[in-house]
């Protein structure tokens, strides 16, 4: 007798181990029937302790449509949720792999001072223009809903510097993009400088309204936001640029010492040469968990700066640079971005 009671209480047990693990493993808006709202069942899967699995092509293009900012189905995600989750994430098909640690939606605009040119990680207004710079990506990968792609290196010479002014107008124009519009530019990682460094150009053509999107595409898609794989094109625009050239600092600005210098290189070409007393402040000094890092984080990374002088970064790279340029920026500075190779070449001619 005492043999069945076991027997019967460890069936019990199970089966409501399994009811339970089977209602943690429910996909964003498929628990409950139907039930909930697309926010309280995302919010549910995001707070729990099971990973995400695999979105295919086909699962993004289901995925909910965007009205005025916010998903049709319920209100953008965001608010409470801010809790990090590993995630070991392939994509099949087309879409891109996804590892890493990240946050889930929510704005982090507030704890910076100045966050106009970051866009936080919820739902695309259907006003923005959504531009795709991650060099990497292939014709039929997934991408951000109406994305339209211009690979960064498009905004670059062979030997890294930006190129010329009508350049880049050109470019734009032939996008569709006009100064008119509301930009938001992203690209796979915001680690990598793509989307920073061509925020940086529109902003050095005089673009006012335009933002890099938190995280970029893997906390995007780590979020469950929609996705899609057809390829967007948009008629050809006039560009009117109205250029800051304040912005790209020359040699001559540097020279006379009236900003102060900072150095993002490597911390070993930083120890072999660098430009006056500039101070070592890396791209990775700045990002935490393939983000930026939250306000009080970067208050600490630039303390030896004073807030009331200019800030020249500059580097090899120009992505790396943009980086470092683009959280100065939200952290309130008057920054700027100068190319190492320019200081080498006016250096070699002394």
């Amino acid at each position: 007798m005492k043999v069945s009671l076991l027997f019967f209480l460890a069936i019990i047990i199970a089966a409501s181990t399994m009811t339970s693990w089977a209602e943690r493993s429910c996909s964003v808006g498929g628990c409950s029937g139907g039930g909930e709202s697309w926010t309280a069942s995302a919010q549910a899967f995001m707070n729990s302790d099971v990973p995400l699995v695999g979105v295919t092509g086909n699962q993004n293009a289901k995925s909910s449509s965007f009205s005025s900012g916010s998903f049709q189905a319920g209100q953008p995600v965001g608010g409470a949720i801010n809790k990090t989750k590993t995630i070991n994430r392939t994509i099949p098909g087309s879409a891109p792999i996804v590892s890493g640690v990240y946050v889930a939606p929510g704005s982090r605009a507030d704890p910076f001072p100045a966050p106009a040119m970051l866009k936080s990680l919820d739902a695309i207004s259907e006003k923005d223009v959504v531009l795709d710079v991650s060099i990497r990506r292939s014709p039929g990968q997934a991408h951000i809903r109406g994305g339209v792609n211009i690979p960064a290196k498009s905004f670059f010479y062979e030997n890294g510097t930006l190129r010329n002014v009508t350049d880049l107008a050109e470019i734009l124009g032939g996008a569709g993009i006009s100064q008119e519009d509301a930009v938001m530019v992203y690209s796979d990682s915001f680690g990598s400088g793509e989307a920073t460094a061509v925020l940086f150009a529109l902003r050095y053509l005089g673009q006012e309204n335009i933002r890099a999107l938190d995280g970029g595409l893997d906390n995007w898609i780590a979020a469950s936001l929609p996705m899609e794989t057809k390829e967007n094109l948009r008629s050809p625009a006039s560009y009117a640029m109205r250029p800051r050239a304040e912005l790209l600092a020359d040699y001559d600005f540097v020279k006379s010492g009236q900003a102060q210098m900072v150095d993002a290189r490597s911390f070993q070409d930083f120890g072999k040469a660098s430009i006056g007393n500039a101070t070592f402040i890396s791209p990775e000094n700045v990002l935490e968990e393939g983000r930026l890092k939250p306000g009080a984080g970067l208050k600490d990374t630039f303390a030896r700066l004073n807030a009331s002088r200019t800030v020249v970064v500059y580097s090899d790279d120009f992505y790396g640079a943009s980086v470092v340029w683009f959280a100065l920026q939200l952290m309130g500075f008057d920054a700027r971005i100068y190319t190492w190779q320019d200081w080498q070449a006016h250096e070699e001619m002394v």
